[in-house]
């Protein structure tokens, strides 16, 4: 997340996220599932616009005309829960420019939802910390807290905990998104039983494979169990899937539900040579990003 001031108006870019590991351990009372996941924040961002306005409404202006601008907006609803819970000092007008694709696993509502409260933080000098954002952000949805800082974190329970993993490299992915949409309901709901008793894989071997900067053990470890389910459900996703395989030594990897196709490239060149490859093809969207460091700001 990166955060700017000028004047008084806040901008706030919102990264997309990838999940270079996704375990699901089953389902739990409160109707989530119980999993295991490593988030990478990457560099395709969202822009948020913040603000003051008098008479104190929120306001919320959105580039892509099919997401709504008021309650149903997860943007929307973390200005309406900052101003219920912490009390704003005005009312505020935002403006959201959309580029992450949305219902493709990449989690740009959840990320512009925790753009939102750090920019109200800093648009209005509110003090709150780290802690206090992600425990306001956990309210809006399982990812958002995640975003509070962004970078790579491990993140468990239905992905509300979050546990920061430094790296000390850098890596380049292509990131397809097929024009199709999936449900995240529907999809963990598509887990088979033989999924979910099926032997359970451990982040371990990728957070011990990032923490030594070892690029092809990073790639061999790349994980998602819903991404056989995807597949199944959008012959979109697994043909993009296919296609990012044969340029990364087979391995391209659903993020989320999906629908987005990753795959980890050795060099910025051959990610964006790839993504090329694909948007020429007809796949759909295709993007060659790159890791994202921890949220930044500069006044």
């Amino acid at each position: 997340m990166i955060l700017t001031r000028t004047g008084e108006c806040v901008t706030v870019g919102c990264p997309a996220k990838l999940n270079l590991f996704l375990e699901v351990h089953g389902p739990r009372p409160d109707g989530y599932h119980e999993i295991e996941t490593v988030m990478q924040a990457v560099t395709l961002y969202d822009e948020l616009a913040l603000r003051p306005a008098a008479g104190g409404e929120i306001t919320l202006r959105c580039s892509d005309p099919e997401l709504p601008s008021g309650p149903g907006n997860l943007v929307w609803r973390a200005a309406e829960l900052m101003r219920r819970e912490v009390g704003l000092p005005a009312g505020v007008s935002i403006e959201l420019s959309k580029r992450i694709p949305h219902a493709a696993g990449l989690g740009g509502g959840s990320s512009d939802a925790a753009g939102t409260l750090a920019g109200l933080n800093g648009l209005f000098g509110l003090g709150l910390s780290a802690a206090r954002l992600r425990e306001l952000a956990a309210r809006l949805g399982s990812d958002v807290p995640f975003f509070v800082e962004g970078g790579t974190a491990l993140c468990t329970g239905r992905g509300e905990r979050v546990e920061p993993v430094r790296t000390p490299s850098a890596h380049h992915y292509v990131i397809c998104c097929p024009a199709c949409r999936l449900s995240t309901a529907e999809v963990y709901g598509g887990l088979s039983r033989l999924n979910l008793t099926s032997r359970k894989q451990s982040a371990t071997v990728l957070l011990e494979s990032l923490a030594n900067g070892d690029f092809s053990a990073v790639r061999s470890a790349l994980f998602n169990r819903l991404g056989e389910t995807a597949c199944a459900m959008a012959p979109a996703v697994a043909g993009a899937q296919e296609l990012l395989a044969e340029a990364a030594s087979g391995v391209a990897v659903v993020s989320g539900s999906g629908s987005a196709v990753y795959a980890l490239l050795d060099t910025a060149g051959r990610a964006a040579e790839v993504a090329e490859r694909a948007h020429a093809r007809g796949i759909g969207q295709a993007f060659a990003v790159h890791t994202e460091m921890p949220a930044t700001g500069s006044g």
